[in-house]
């Protein structure tokens, strides 16, 4: 508190100085009064803390003082002076609100210790003040909070559910049971199978539950709306890090999905109608090249070379663009049949080997002496390894060595290609995978690419069920590792080995 104010009213000299005396070396700022009308008329021109009145005074007694500060000034201490004959008086002060009395005569220690015990009650009323003054702002903010919060939960477009730990739903808002269609009626409290039928839904936010990660899944129409949804279940921990639930967003990606398709038709449309007449140029410079008399003489054959080799890589990337529009439209349909995987890997050094020899690069393989099988598409995968191996040849300098390793562990066969070629760079590694992405610099400046070898090989590895990884550094090389699951091994079924191991 700051500097205590003090009120004496008493119509004895000795009695206001000595209290003055006693109370002033503690600090506190005292004022006199000699009788109650000067008192009242003091205390409606200044602030008190604490008045120290005599009850029986001439002209307006303490009863009257103390009446108007319990009326006017409630915040104020009132302690009462009185003599022994007028105890009783004084006890009826207290009851009518006075803080407490002393008695005449007293010492100076007594007065302080009474009015320091005013002065505490003061100190607590202050703080009990504060406290409560904050926490009423604590609760506003808290209420203000919450308030923007529901508005902005319920106005969210996106559909939001969130679960406690056993997949009970616990909150919703209003485009949830729009967007996802739900009919039950109430969904608060229930398990979230009761209103989403669709089990890979509830999977996912028990596996989200159960592992603590966060799971992304796209659903078609028809699965849980009859929109086209992207769902993101992220778990919900403790700063402990328990569980203790999931909340899940369902985003309208219908748009999107049309979008995608509708430039998949147009290129799918655009690439068919320039494959006809580039193969039909090819064929011409062919026969062009075939029956020209001068293709010596005037060096036609280096032209007519320049152009075919062009020509094939137009041809290429629209083969390339038709097959990723179709992988990503959903229409091809892949005829799996259990292949050697030394029979692919052979047909793709033949095919690739003239290009390693055109740049005097060494192409070897290196088995990993177990026969092994795999369920693939083989025109597919035939072109997503030539692709990958092509690419190692293609960025890798004059003289130097592509090596392919395969190896088998825990079910798969993994397939290596390891290059001595530029390398990519580390701000480059996460996008190569990236439709129409090249790597740009010095070193790729001169070399020809569409971009979209790298994204057609990822589609194709995805959908056999594989996965692709790439380790890379610049000048040094890089090393592509594709990775299947195994059919047969050395002519068993690889669930027999895996039972007889």
């Amino acid at each position: 508190m700051d500097k205590v104010r003090i009120l004496v009213i008493d119509d004895e000299k000795v009695i206001r100085e000595g209290v003055e005396r006693a109370l002033s070396k503690q600090g506190y700022d005292v004022t006199k009064a000699e009788d109650g009308d000067l008192g009242l008329a003091l205390l409606k021109e200044r602030e008190f803390d604490i008045v120290l009145t005599d009850l029986m005074m001439p002209g307006l007694d303490g009863f009257a003082v103390l009446g108007w500060i319990q009326e006017n000034r409630p915040h104020v201490q009132v302690v009462v002076i009185t003599g022994f004959a007028t105890v009783s008086k004084a006890v009826t002060a207290m009851k009518q609100g006075a803080f407490d009395f002393v008695g005449k005569p007293f010492t100076p220690d007594y007065i302080r210790v009474v009015v320091n015990r005013a002065v505490d009650k003061l100190t607590m009323q202050a703080e009990t003040k504060q406290l409560r003054e904050e926490k009423n702002r604590g609760l506003e903010a808290i209420d203000k909070s919450q308030s923007r919060l529901k508005t902005v939960f319920g106005c969210m477009a996106e559909a939001v559910l969130i679960t406690d730990v056993d997949s009970v739903v616990v909150l919703h808002n209003p485009a949830a049971i729009k967007l996802l269609e739900i009919q039950t009626d109430p969904v608060l409290g229930k398990p979230l199978a009761d209103s989403i039928r669709d089990r890979t839904a509830v999977a996912m936010v028990a596996e989200t539950i159960a592992k603590s990660v966060g799971v992304t899944r796209e659903f078609a129409p028809g699965t849980i709306s009859r929109k086209f949804l992207r769902a993101y279940c992220s778990p919900v921990t403790t700063e402990q890090g328990e569980v203790i639930g999931s909340v899940t967003t369902f985003e309208d990606i219908s748009a999107h999905k049309e979008i995608d398709r509708m430039k998949s038709d147009f290129v799918a449309m655009v690439a068919h109608e320039l494959k006809s007449p580039l193969a039909s140029v090819e064929q011409m410079i062919y026969a062009v090249q075939v029956g020209c008399e001068y293709e010596s003489e005037n060096s036609c054959n280096a032209l007519h070379t320049r152009m075919t080799a062009r020509t094939k890589d137009l041809l290429r990337l629209i083969d390339n663009l038709l097959n990723l529009s179709k992988l990503e439209s959903g229409t091809v349909v892949f005829n799996l049949e259990a292949v050697r995987g030394e029979d692919i890997i052979k047909d793709v050094i033949e095919i690739t080997t003239p290009q390693a020899e055109g740049k005097e690069i060494t192409l070897s393989y290196e088995p990993c002496g177990e026969e092994w099988w795999f369920n693939v598409d083989y025109d597919h995968m035939r072109t997503a390894i030539m692709n990958i191996v092509s690419n190692s040849v293609k960025y890798t300098p004059d003289g130097g060595h592509v090596t392919l390793t395969t190896s088998l562990s825990g079910g798969f066969v993994n397939f290596s290609v390891k290059d001595s070629g530029i390398g990519i760079g580390k701000e480059d590694l996460p996008n190569i995978f990236d439709r129409f992405y090249r790597v740009k610099g010095k070193a790729t400046r001169h070399i020809t690419g569409s971009g979209l070898g790298l994204a057609l090989v990822k589609e194709v590895v995805e959908a056999h069920q594989g996965y692709i990884d790439v380790d890379s550094t610049p000048e040094v090389g890089t090393t592509f590792v594709l990775s299947f699951p195994l059919a047969r091994q050395n002519g068993k079924p690889v669930e027999e080995l895996q039972v007889s191991a």
